[in-house]
C-alpha cells in the first residue's frame, strides 16, 4: 500500500466515555488541606555555605609570601633543601593514588 492511507485496527476514538456534566454548583469538599513546600537546611550545610563564603574572600595569591621568597632570591638568603622537595612529591603521589 504504497502513496495509501495507513490504518491501525484497535484503535478508534472511544465514544462511550462522555465527560461529566456540570449540575449548576460545585462539588462539596468536606475538608481542604492547603500545604506549602518548606525547605530545612542542616546546621552543617549553614556551616558549609559559610566556610565557602569566607574561603573565596581568601586570595589566591599571597602577596606577602611571594615579597618574602623574592626578597631572600634576590638576597641569596634562600635555600632549598632536597629532602623537603623529595617528602612532598612522595606525599602528593600517594595521594593522588589513594584518591
Amino acid at each position: 500500500m504504497i502513496g495509501g492511507p495507513i490504518r491501525i485496527d484497535g484503535i478508534a476514538p472511544n465514544t462511550q466515555i462522555a465527560p461529566e456534566k456540570s449540575q449548576g454548583k460545585a462539588p462539596e469538599r468536606s475538608e481542604e488541606v492547603l500545604t506549602k513546600d518548606q525547605v530545612t537546611v542542616s546546621e552543617a550545610a549553614k556551616n558549609i555555605a559559610r566556610l565557602m563564603v569566607e574561603v573565596s574572600n581568601i586570595p589566591d595569591i599571597r602577596a606577602d609570601k611571594v615579597e618574602e621568597l623574592k626578597n631572600a632570591i634576590n638576597s641569596g638568603t634562600y635555600e632549598v633543601r632536597g629532602s623537603e622537595i623529595a617528602g612532598k612529591i612522595i606525599k602528593e603521589a600517594l595521594i593522588d593514588r589513594l584518591a
